[in-house]
């Protein structure tokens, strides 16, 4: 808008004597009107203190795409974030996670690096639906176009706000923040990312099951359980993240497996007692799959005494206790149930 201004013209002042004599009335002289000023915007300096917006450095032009986690110069194997990161580099091909090869596991995600990450995961998985025979229609009902991005103040974005977006385009239900409140880092995004990008390919994977290679419709008895074997024994070499994939397939042949969906959740269980303030995330992956097995109508008591270990862990006693007394009611003799109930200060 423009704004008004107002011109105030001084008059001289002419003194009223001169030598005792009246002054004469002097003869006004002539002014020109002055033109009115044409009013030029100015650029409005920003208050002090306040930083200049820089254009952000981190684009999906400009993303690294790496091809093994070995060129990650900042991680090494014992780091609770590598696995993680070898899945999204070496099997999905995910781009922007590192900058100068690094991962700097320790510093804030920002929201210029998290969109160029989520983008890259959103075109590795629609390439992998169009090799399938997916239709575009299709992937974009599966992976939602439509999520708003994380909420940022001052470029960071909490854990909550993250996983929830991630909820919104992967759908993996069981996602939780550990923290929801606490800045998301890059090196604990890169471990809840992996689970949501695996259950995009899941359901991918399931969505397509039969359209571009209907010969592999349906498995086996004998097959599915030649892929639980495996899976079981990933998990005796310490693979749990390994064992859940060979699980998954099982679940995709067959979505009614309940020992799949129990080893799934034994394997999520396994994680988490690995390192408990990292992985508490996996409690509620493990709650999942025991709440199908249990849902499924399993008659095995070691389910219920699984479910309410998971309990205990997330703080629900009164849940776990009444799993434990109903493990004890399909086995009185579960010594498993009765010490998980003596450790809670309860007779069995």
């Amino acid at each position: 808008m423009g704004k008004t201004f107002l011109f105030l013209l001084a008059t001289l002042a002419v003194p009223t004597f001169l030598f005792g004599q009246p002054a004469p009335t002097p003869t006004p002289a002539y002014r020109p009107t002055p033109k009115p000023t044409v009013y030029q915007p100015k650029t409005v300096p920003m208050p002090s203190g306040t930083p200049v917006m820089k254009p952000p450095t981190y684009t999906w032009a400009t993303a690294e795409t790496l091809t093994s986690v070995a060129q990650v110069t900042d991680v090494k194997p014992t780091d609770l974030w590598y696995k993680a990161l070898q899945i999204l580099i070496e099997k999905y091909g995910i781009a922007g996670l590192t900058e100068g090869r690094k991962l700097m596991p320790d510093q804030n995600l920002t929201p210029a690096a998290y969109r160029t990450i989520r983008q890259s995961a959103k075109v590795q998985l629609n390439t992998a639906a169009s090799r399938m025979g997916m239709l575009s229609s299709r992937f974009d009902e599966l992976v939602s176009t439509n999520c708003p991005d994380p909420k940022a103040v001052a470029d960071v974005m909490t854990s909550g706000e993250v996983v929830n977006c991630q909820k919104c385009i992967f759908g993996p239900s069981t996602l939780k923040a550990i923290y929801p409140d606490k800045p998301m880092t890059r090196g604990y995004f890169v471990q809840i990312f992996v689970d949501a990008v695996d259950n995009g390919m899941s359901r991918v994977s399931l969505n397509t099951r039969g359209e571009a290679d209907p010969a592999k419709k349906s498995a086996t008895p004998a097959e599915l359980k030649a892929l639980i074997d495996k899976g079981q024994t990933l998990m005796g070499s310490k693979d749990y993240e390994g064992a859940i994939r060979m699980f998954n397939q099982v679940i995709e042949y067959d979505p009614n497996h309940i020992e799949a969906y129990r080893m799934r959740g034994i394997s999520a269980l396994l994680i988490y007692e690995q390192n408990p303030p990292m992985q508490g995330q996996k409690l509620y992956t493990a709650l999942f799959n025991f709440d199908h097995a249990i849902n499924r109508r399993s008659n095995n008591p070691d389910d219920y005494h699984l479910r309410g270990m998971t309990h205990e862990r997330l703080g629900k006693t009164d849940r776990a206790i009444a799993d434990f007394r109903t493990a004890l009611k399909m086995n009185s003799n579960h010594q498993g149930a009765k010490d998980s109930l003596r450790k809670l200060g309860v007779t069995p």
